[in-house]
């Protein structure tokens, strides 16, 4: 592992990457038998395996394999378009209420688009992993394979806000 971890937080590939490692773990494989083969090699990782190093490898697989496609169709791929989910709703109240239902009944984080200073001062759009919505929102750290601890927690309505200029973009996976 490295001294100085570098914050990933953001990043699509690796917050990409950790979802589908929750997924598969879950019980939820995805189509691709070389993401398949990174996730199976960090779950089988020993105490003396670089684990940081074969977190960044599922990374990369995920990125190749994602290419240009977009988020939620190439996910769809992966799940069988039945089970990932892309919105939860035109209004702001039923939105939160399908967020709490759906991770009621999966218990797995979701994928949200949110609008962001960067740490470079920029205001761009990145990916967060949403563990638990309520009256405040946690944003799991995207990369547990590092040294770098980036958990976020904010108000929902910061969240909301934050997510809904980005136009609300998402992906949840369904049962």
């Amino acid at each position: 592992m490295t001294d100085t971890p570098q914050a990933r937080s953001g990043e699509l590939g690796t917050t990409l990457a950790t979802w589908m490692f929750i997924l598969e773990s879950s019980g939820h494989p995805p189509a691709s038998s070389e993401i398949q083969g990174g996730i199976t090699a960090l779950k089988d990782a020993g105490d003396d395996d670089d684990i940081e190093a074969l977190g960044r490898a599922l990374e990369g697989v995920v990125v190749d394999a994602l290419g240009d496609s977009a988020v939620g169709a190439w996910l769809a791929e992966q799940y069988g378009a039945e089970h990932i989910g892309g919105s939860f709703g035109d209004e702001r109240d039923a939105r939160a209420r399908a967020i709490r239902t759906a991770q009621f009944r999966t218990g797995l984080p979701w994928l949200a688009q949110i609008i962001e200073r960067t740490s470079a001062g920029e205001v761009a759009p990145h990916w967060m992993m949403i563990e638990h919505f309520g009256e405040q929102v946690t944003c799991m750290d995207p990369d547990p394979w590092d040294d770098h601890d980036e958990e976020v927690v904010m108000l929902a309505g910061d969240f909301m806000v934050k997510w809904e200029l980005a136009g609300t973009t998402c992906a949840y996976f369904k049962r």
